[in-house]
């Protein structure tokens, strides 16, 4: 995993004095993107080392290599595995590994063994960690997670390029989100999602206020650092803000039974499963699907009968094809819009994840046309997959330019030349939302921004011979001066974002969304140049990407 304490719009590679390549970072000042300063490297690196498998003698040498590095600290020990960027293990088999770590976690770390850390150490440079590879399934992996890859950081490592380690101030206990370490895989990941499990069920009733409670339940579960064991709960977890009574009770039921009765009760409810299928549906919200429900409708075969769309046979791509869908066109760009029905004949495609590979296949198309309508263009993919997703339901790419001083006139218009020439090129087949810039208001109240954007279906060219599947692709264009708050906003997760706003707001009195950040009491505007002076500007520690992970 990629950690560096630097901004920065783009990876780079340069040369040592020795001839050998060394991957780095550019430091700049976003308003002078030509400027080039010192490289620097992103360490130290969190090594975990697993203690099985592993001779006392043997801990005790790397412990001490660790400690006594000569010139400059890249390693780091650390305790708890989901903090770790490698994990050091004599173990060479599946079975064994998990009895230590959970096999998800695994595939997500360079799982490396000893040998790294006497070389890495030794030569005072991080060795390639799939030339360590501590079991032979996880050497893909382990060469893909190697916290210093050669090549592009985008799309190999879990962070973006502004990544850094998370301080140790961070505190599970905080009450903001924005102030806890949320890994993806957190210490008790089950539990969270049992309890996400009534989360979702309030949500689909429209319960606002129990779906917000439990939403920050499970933001909680998320960030607590060891595993709850009933002593845990009574001493520890029950003190925490957002572990109410009832939560209590229910926590120390799964704690006794595996499994909490009621998420139990829920997901053999025919009425959840059918408003749960119905909400996958675009344009289909929880109202919207409570209403067909009470309308008799139970399946997705229901809804096709129901707004006359044929059977799932002929194939997926004949069903998509806007002459056989009812489809409503936006006049203006004379493009297909996205309606129910097309998302009912979508629903196989727009259901199926999408890999961390493809996600980058789709940003390099993308930026490849946006190059040919604008030069000096800059991305970075938010979402999921900056969060270090393995998949993702959607891709998420905020897009700026490097000129600090005229960059945001020269992106003005070009979310919907973007979405034309790729539409041209066969690449987005429909469009659900297209919007311009509006003016800043620092008295709106909503959160919905007011950057340019384009939500739309994308289709990757064919390959061998066969056609690809429609993904969900979003386009947000912020001005340079907004790019970082936007990068931030549209990083996630949800209640990460939501505590984010209610932190600026009510500690520090200013207004946070994602074209900037206000000082209430004046309305002065901020315009940061990294997304860690987001963070300064607001007075929160830094949070890398990856530890915003505060739903399941």
């Amino acid at each position: 995993m990629k950690r560096t304490r630097t901004s920065t719009l783009s990876f780079s590679e340069s040369e040592d004095s020795d001839g050998s390549t060394r991957s780095s970072f550019k430091r700049h000042k976003y308003s002078e993107p030509d400027t080039e300063s010192d490289d620097i490297g992103g360490f130290p690196i969190k090594v975990f080392v697993v203690q099985a498998k592993v001779s006392p003698e043997e801990i005790s040498e790397l412990i001490s290599m660790v400690e006594k590095q000569k010139n400059m600290r890249m390693l780091e020990l650390c305790s708890i595995p989901a903090e770790a960027d490698v994990i050091v293990t004599g173990i060479q088999m599946k079975k064994r590994l998990e009895r230590h770590i959970p096999w998800q976690l695994a595939r997500r770390r360079a799982i490396v063994n000893p040998q790294w850390i006497r070389d890495s150490v030794e030569k005072e440079q991080i060795m390639p960690c799939g030339d360590y590879a501590a079991l032979q399934e996880l050497h893909a992996e382990t060469a893909h997670n190697c916290p210093n890859p050669k090549g592009c950081d985008e799309c190999r490592g879990t962070s973006g390029p502004d990544a850094e380690v998370a301080p140790s101030s961070l505190s599970h206990k905080a009450r903001y989100a924005c102030q806890r370490a949320s890994p993806l895989v957190c210490a008790n990941q089950s539990l969270a999602e049992e309890i996400d499990i009534l989360r979702r069920a309030r949500e689909l009733e429209g319960d606002a206020v129990g779906t917000l409670a439990y939403e920050r339940a499970v933001a909680v579960i998320k960030a607590y650092p060891h595993v709850i064991s009933p002593s845990r709960l009574e001493s520890d977890l029950a003190r925490i803000s957002g572990i109410g009574t009832k939560l209590q009770v229910k926590i120390a039921e799964y704690l006794k039974k595996g499994q909490i009765s009621e998420a139990r009760e829920i997901l053999a409810s025919p009425r959840f499963r059918s408003l749960s299928e119905f909400n996958t549906i675009y344009g289909i919200g929880p109202v919207t699907a409570r209403q067909l429900y009470d309308n008799g409708m139970s399946t997705l075969e229901h809804l096709d009968s129901y707004y006359g769309i044929r059977a799932h046979n002929p194939a997926i791509e004949e069903q998509a094809d806007p002459n056989i869908i009812e489809s409503r066109w936006l006049s203006i760009k004379g493009m297909p819009e996205v309606t129910i029905q097309v998302g009912l004949a979508l629903r196989r495609d727009l259901s199926q994840k999408i890999p961390r590979e493809e996600v980058c296949d789709m940003h390099a198309i993308v930026m490849k046309g946006l190059e040919s309508l604008q030069h000096g263009c800059v991305s970075t993919i938010v979402g999921g997959y900056r969060r270090g997703k393995e998949e993702s339901n959607d891709v998420d790419i905020v897009i700026s330019h490097q000129d600090w001083r005229g960059g945001g006139e020269k992106i003005k218009g070009l979310c919907t030349k973007l979405v034309k020439h790729l539409y041209d090129e066969g690449l987005v087949t429909h469009v659900m939302h297209l919007s311009s810039f509006r003016p800043h208001n620092a008295l709106r109240t909503g959160h919905w921004d007011s950057l340019e954007k384009a939500l739309t279906i994308f289709r990757l060219p064919e390959a061998d011979g066969k056609s690809r599947i429609h993904r969900r692709l979003d386009l947000i264009f912020a001005s340079p001066e907004a790019y970082w708050t936007a990068v931030t906003g549209w990083t996630g997760s949800r209640m990460f974002e939501r505590d984010l706003r209610l932190w600026a707001k009510d500690e520090k009195g200013y207004k946070f969304d994602s074209t900037g950040i206000t000082r209430r009491h004046d309305s002065r505007l901020f315009y940061p140049k990294s997304e860690q002076e987001v963070f300064e500007i607001l007075g929160l520690e830094w949070v890398d990407p990856t530890l915003r992970n505060t739903g399941v």
